[in-house]
């Protein structure tokens, strides 16, 4: 046998071999990645039915952490808490309530899946620190984020949560240890997305006082003194007298302007 087909040889043997080790790890990969997401989908169902803790403890690690910016949960650090909480709420507070999965996807890089769902159920059980049960029913969306260890278990979790508006759904108002400048920027929102004043209540008192030292608001001042009118005629020239102005801006002042999202 020639060098030269000696090393012919050699090199397609050495193609062969790096082919099967990157069809081995792939397959490694694959399987690696089945496993964290199926301790993810896991975790999912019953944290979600409220089968607390002891149902969904075999998906995560014992000292998992929760992190979540939404008022009812502010004092919830813990994945075992949280299971625990949205356990009272599915079977004391919330009994016969559901939950659907929208959408689920995993990043190999972060080791992070992320799930998108939506939560339904009727207020009718007595819950500490909850209102009475007000019959009134929420549907809210959530999304969580769940990151994984090299051992493919559930270590951390953020949740993603308007929960000001799930409370506003189900009648509830909100906890007194809910910082004002909170209640203000989500009574801006809805104000100023012309809610009116069914949104925006829960953020006020109910003779809750307006004033402007505007042009266009002098005579609303007169005649509507509340807070609750003022989201009324919010409501009732956002939707018409915004679209016209936005018109007349991108098609007379600023012809061929483009709205770009940052996030």
């Amino acid at each position: 046998r020639t060098s030269s087909t000696y090393a012919e040889v050699n090199g397609d043997s050495l193609c062969v071999f790096h082919a099967r080790e990157q069809r081995r790890q792939s397959r490694q990969d694959h399987k690696g990645l089945a496993l964290s997401m199926g301790r993810c989908t896991g975790w999912l169902d019953p944290a979600c039915s409220g089968k607390g803790w002891e149902a969904c403890q075999h998906f995560c690690v014992q000292d998992a952490v929760f992190d979540a910016q939404a008022e009812p949960l502010q004092d919830i650090k813990s994945v075992r808490d949280y299971t625990e909480w949205m356990k009272s709420i599915a079977v004391v507070a919330m009994p016969g309530c559901s939950y659907e999965l929208n959408s689920e996807s995993f990043d190999p890089k972060t080791s992070t899946a992320v799930f998108v769902g939506t939560f339904r159920g009727t207020h009718t059980g007595n819950l500490e620190g909850l209102p009475a049960p007000t019959h009134k029913s929420m549907e809210t969306h959530y999304v969580y984020s769940m990151h994984v260890n090299s051992e493919g278990k559930v270590d951390r979790i953020t949740k993603v949560w308007h929960s000001a508006w799930a409370a506003a759904q189900a009648g509830w108002t909100l906890p007194a240890s809910v910082p004002s400048a909170s209640n203000a920027e989500s009574f801006f929102h809805a104000c100023e997305s012309g809610k009116g004043w069914e949104a925006c209540q829960h953020f006020c008192v109910q003779d809750a006082v307006f004033d402007a030292q505007a042009e266009p608001l002098q005579d609303i001042k007169s005649v509507r003194d509340t807070v609750r009118d003022y989201t009324e005629w919010m409501k009732s020239i956002a939707v018409v007298a915004y679209t016209e102005w936005m018109k007349s801006i991108a098609v007379v002042a600023m012809p061929g302007c483009q709205d770009v999202a940052t996030s």
